[in-house]
């Protein structure tokens, strides 16, 4: 498809001067950016922070304004609006975990204080100027207005009253201009780049866009400002996560993503001493988690020094406690060198390899064909060699996606050494994403759910305000119908159970090692046996639960998650359900001896099967399962464990029959979760096993267990 050019006009970087009058009385701007609490953590409020934080040094008459607490959490929406009451300026940052409950405070202030300023910004505010293609011409032609895109951002104001002025964009500069005219009651508002806005006489106006900051050091730290001593002072026993941001900027173009859509371009970066200086602060602070909020980590080379700085504040002061970034798309050495960094100093939860397709004319749809597939394995053999686990995204529903293309491109990921985790998306309609966009749907033939957005692990109808927030999900496409999504969501949660849930992992991979038979046609036999023969009802009954569910999906009747009130009352990936009910429904055992005749079914005659009878009798005792009261002795004919560990740090280990002895833990009772390998109730089981040890799918005896684990985090 030929992209979607929408010139605009453009200013300077630096907005033009504008008379600013000196207030008569204190302005109070009521900030709010509401995020969700993960296992009783929450964000700073960063976007609105760095708004206050550039107000405060650069507003001409700083001293006339005053910015009241922020409201970071959801609350019923008369309590809110009660905390803004003293509000002149009610400024909302938009993103789709917020929009909902952001958009009915909104309606609520304005009807209890209709001549009172709302203002909106952030990603979630549709920007119908916005660019697919980086030319910057001049504003769009009354022709062009046409174009179903062009009525976004205008119908967003008309469907929302309330809204007096949109920013797109970065915030910072144009919210400070705001704030200097509301003074004049923000008469020419003509004069304020990159808004929208409805006029008293209901006509529409979007102006032009402001050039994005380039020169970043004009940015005040809302860290080191003291932005949020006062948040930190009215919740004295919160536990925070950092949102930080150490560059700003995108180079890619990637259709379904609007990080590149708010800022767009070439990467800008701060300055290494305020790093420094925020680094230590959240030391200090003793904030046990950081996302660095960068599109790319470790693209920038300074990203290596930052790593260095983190991994030095760590072991001066034990925090932070972990780091979570978002991986450059194309890594490059020093991408490596940062994320090792991370690694050794304990930092790094997780590497994620920013995967999303495999299948060419999908990337290409998506304009994701700078990827380099040989970079990302190279890189993937290297970290695994030091012992650096990786996850894979893969956003199902793509366009050009087919179930072949997904069976076949799942595949081959595991094939290029991925054994730790592919985290299965389901692809998600950003507005400000030229997946956004009308045309571009119609294109693709792609059809839309809207449904709740809800937490993995976490509780089902969880609102405290009553107001459930929503995301548009694609369900099917004009290269994946409907049934064939179904079919495609289903084997992503069967590879994700018998693959990197471990349950058959040790056999797969002795399978594709020692028998030499292809990933594809080992999933495809899991896929297609259970349905073709009534020799396997388990595994029939586990694939019939994937499919209902995923219909279930489709339809607009299921959430994206399980929601099971016997097992923790929380909402569970539907693979990690389906192994707890297989466990506790005592169904393990017969479970294994239908994947043994599938997998045997797979040989040729000349093919002795005792090697992979060896190994599923290894994976099947080292499945960790709770009420374990003895240690375990496993006696082997074959070499099979050190095989599949080989393999899973890409080296070929020769097969060899002989007398093969190991002692497995199962007894160790401790406080620690990275020692304790015993769960006396099924309680303890669900949470300290299948939940926190989901990440690395460390469910194998032998594996590490993991830390605890963050609601809502994968």
């Amino acid at each position: 498809m030929s992209p979607k050019i929408i010139p605009l006009s453009v200013v300077a970087e630096s907005p033009p001067p504008m008379t600013v009058t000196r207030p008569n009385r204190k302005i109070k701007i009521g900030p709010v950016q509401l995020n969700n609490s993960f296992s009783e953590q929450s964000y700073f409020p960063t976007s609105v922070g760095m708004l206050q934080a550039y107000g405060q040094k650069h507003l001409t008459h700083a001293d006339f304004f005053e910015f009241l607490l922020i409201i970071k959490d959801f609350m019923p929406i008369s309590e809110a609006v009660d905390r803004l009451r003293d509000a002149h300026i009610l400024a909302l940052s938009l993103y789709v975990w917020n929009f909902e409950n952001s958009i009915a405070i909104a309606k609520e202030f304005k009807k209890r204080y209709p001549k009172r300023l709302v203002v909106v910004g952030g990603p979630h505010v549709p920007d119908s100027k916005k660019q697919f293609v980086r030319i910057k011409k001049t504003d769009p032609q009354s022709d062009e207005l046409k174009r179903k895109r062009m009525g976004m951002t205008e119908k967003f104001h008309r469907d929302h009253p309330e809204i007096d002025i949109a920013v797109h964009g970065e915030g910072e500069r144009i919210f400070k201009m705001i704030l200097e005219q509301f003074p004049n009651n923000l008469a020419d508002k003509s004069q304020i780049q990159s808004i929208s806005y409805i006029d008293t006489e209901g006509n529409f106006h979007h102006n032009p866009k402001l050039e994005r900051m380039h020169d970043l050091s004009e940015v005040p730290s809302p860290y080191l400002t003291g932005v949020f001593d006062p948040l930190m002072a009215a919740y004295p026993d919160q536990k925070w996560i950092a949102m930080w941001e150490t560059d700003r900027g995108c180079p890619y173009q990637c259709t379904y993503c609007d990080w590149g859509g708010a800022i767009e371009d070439k990467i800008s970066l701060f300055a290494m001493d305020r790093i420094i200086k925020e680094a230590w602060w959240f030391a200090n602070n003793r904030v046990p988690y950081v996302f660095i909020a960068n599109a790319n980590f470790g693209l920038p080379k300074q990203d290596v020094q930052i790593a260095k700085i983190l991994a030095e504040v760590k072991k001066a002061t034990g925090y932070p406690e972990g780091v979570s970034v978002q991986n450059a798309k194309n890594p490059k050495p020093h991408t490596l060198e940062a994320l090792e960094i991370l690694q050794e100093a304990g930092l790094n939860k997780a590497t994620v390899m920013s995967i999303q397709s495999k299948n060419k004319d999908t990337l290409g749809a998506v304009r994701r064909q700078n990827m380099k597939p040989e970079e990302y394995q190279s890189i993937q053999k290297r970290l695994r060699a030091q012992g650096v686990n990786t996850m894979t995204d893969y956003i199902l529903g793509m366009p050009m996606e087919t179930y072949e293309s997904v069976l076949q491109g799942v595949s081959n990921i595991i094939d290029d050494g991925q054994h730790d985790r592919i985290q299965f998306n389901n692809l998600s309609i950003l507005p400000n994403a030229e997946m956004g966009d009308p045309e571009y749907q119609e294109e693709y033939g792609m059809e839309m759910i809207r449904t709740p957005i809800t937490n993995i692990h976490g509780k089902k109808n969880a609102s405290i305000s009553g107001i459930e927030e929503y995301q548009e999900l694609v369900i099917a496409t004009n290269t994946m119908p409907r049934e064939a999504w179904v079919k495609t969501r289903s084997f992503c949660y069967l590879v994700g159970l018998i693959y990197f849930n471990k349950l058959l992992q040790i056999p797969i991979m002795i399978l594709h090692e020692i028998y030499e038979i292809p990933y594809r046609i080992i999933f495809e036999a899991f896929m297609e046996s259970p349905g073709q023969s009534d020799k396997f009802p388990v595994f029939k009954e586990i694939l019939d639960f994937f499919q209902e569910f995923s219909r279930g999906i489709q339809n607009g009747t299921n959430e994206e998650f399980f929601h099971s009130k016997e097992c923790l009352d929380i909402l569970w990936p539907p693979d990690e359900y389906a192994f707890i009910k297989v466990c506790k429904d005592g169904k393990i055992r017969q479970f294994y001896e239908e994947a043994e005749k599938m997998m045997l079914d797979l040989l040729k005659p000349d093919q002795t099967p005792e090697p992979l009878l060896d190994a599923v009798k290894l994976n099947s005792l080292l499945i960790k399962l709770p009420f374990q009261t003895t240690d375990l002795e496993i006696n082997l004919s074959y070499n099979v464990w050190e095989v599949y560990k080989a393999a899973r740090i890409e080296q070929k280990l020769e097969l060899q029959r002989g007398i093969y002895n190991y002692h497995v833990d199962r007894t160790t009772k401790s406080m620690s979760s990275h020692i304790n390998a015993r769960w006396d109730s099924w309680e303890e089981w669900y949470e300290k096993m299948v939940w926190w040890c989901n990440r690395g799918g460390a469910y194998l005896y032998g594996n590490i267990n993991p830390h605890q684990e963050i609601v809502g985090h994968h």
